[in-house]
């Protein structure tokens, strides 16, 4: 008899059932891991926006000037080690400006700042959730930051000094960086996400540079301007493991 005469429909039901089952194993597993890299080396880039948070100063018209420190670019970069896939250890630079607009009253038509910007130094330390080709992080980063509001050539009466043309007035010193940050891989090896740097200050003065900027007044008390505020930076992350 020939052999399509015996074979019959349950037979072949019988016989394509282990195959079938076997090809959806391999795809379910396949999916479950996908390939991608998740340890050794690590390089990554920020870029977006950058806002001010109140700190020591706030972020908008205080007793002393009328106005608010609004936001503008920042972004940064890291380049770290993935021991496992589930941590990451590296170092961070960040950098952020602010669109401050101050004036020393409502009516005043001199701006107070030409221009602010912070940029900061962490070590980062990241937990990673990874989920298929998703990384769910939340990182914590010691370091230094230095903060920066350039004036434009404006009197400040400082204590103990007295009234003196004041050319910058920053702050520097123990920053902490907390970040969550989400990933997904679209090669083996490249990710694109989003990221959310919230760099906290905690500088313990803030400095003058007056008439020309050879002289320099620091206090710890009162906010004579605007520095120290914190700062938060979100943006596009796009980086990959090597």
């Amino acid at each position: 008899m020939p052999l399509h005469r015996r074979l019959r429909p349950s037979s072949a039901i019988a016989l394509a059932l282990p195959a079938f089952l076997a090809a959806l194993a391999l795809s379910t597993e396949a999916a479950a891991a996908p390939n991608v890299k998740r340890k050794g080396g690590q390089a990554e880039l920020t870029f977006g926006g950058s806002l001010c948070i109140p700190g020591a100063a706030d972020c908008s018209s205080s007793t002393t000037v009328v106005g608010k420190t609004g936001p503008s670019i920042g972004g940064g970069f890291m380049i770290g080690y993935r021991p496992i896939k589930q941590f990451l250890i590296g170092a961070a630079y960040n950098v952020g400006f602010f669109n401050p607009d101050y004036r020393l009253d409502s009516a005043a038509d001199i701006d107070r700042y030409k221009l602010a910007y912070q940029h900061s130094l962490f070590v980062v330390l990241r937990g990673i959730l990874p989920i298929w080709r998703l990384d769910l992080g939340v990182e914590v980063g010691p370091g230094w930051s230095r903060q920066v509001f350039q004036v434009n050539d404006v009197d400040y009466d400082l204590p103990t000094i007295g009234v003196a043309t004041v050319d910058k007035e920053y702050s520097q010193g123990f920053a902490l960086k907390t970040a969550p940050v989400v990933d997904i891989y679209i090669t083996k090896h490249v990710f694109l996400g989003v990221k959310l740097d919230l760099i906290w200050n905690f500088h313990g003065e803030i400095c003058y540079r007056y008439n020309g900027g050879d002289q320099r007044f620091c206090t710890s008390e009162g906010d004579l301007g605007k520095a120290s505020v914190h700062q938060m930076i979100i943006g596009a992350h796009i980086g990959g493991t090597f």
